[in-house]
């Protein structure tokens, strides 16, 4: 097969990889579910929700439902993690953005999913190390 061939034959992938709305809204509800498996938690919930008709999954902080990250679903299949108040112009070399990632790209949920849990877990450590210094 030729290269050219090849680019074709990627391309046809690619487009039939393509997540129509219905499909990405599935995507995000099963990402909810999973989410709420694998991390169990007292702490945190992650909610099904939509921002401009997209489907996201908020992650919150339950005492006080404060939105800590939004995580979005993009028709390739592919997921954005992005720590709440952090604007897509926000420079990518602002390590001290907050509790998490400001903003990180993975290829698809199973690259999200093993990152998640450690992401997390240490993320929310810092938030709450921080609102107990602050209330003191």
């Amino acid at each position: 097969m030729s290269f050219d061939d090849e680019v074709d034959e990627v391309k046809r992938e690619m487009q039939t990889a393509k997540l129509d709305p219905e499909a990405r809204r599935e995507t995000a509800a099963k990402l909810v579910e999973r989410l709420n498996e694998q991390i169990a938690s007292k702490r945190l919930d992650f909610v099904l929700a939509e921002a401009e008709g997209d489907p996201i999954v908020q992650i919150k902080y339950k005492p006080d439902s404060e939105t800590l990250a939004n995580v979005y679903i993009h028709e390739d299949g592919s997921i954005t993690f992005q720590a709440a108040g952090i604007s897509d112009d926000a420079d990518d070399d602002d390590d001290d953005s907050g509790y998490f990632p400001s903003y990180v790209e993975y290829m698809d949920e199973e690259e999200f999913l093993e990152d998640a849990y450690d992401m997390l877990k240490v993320g929310l450590a810092e938030y709450e190390l921080d609102r107990e210094q602050r209330s003191v």
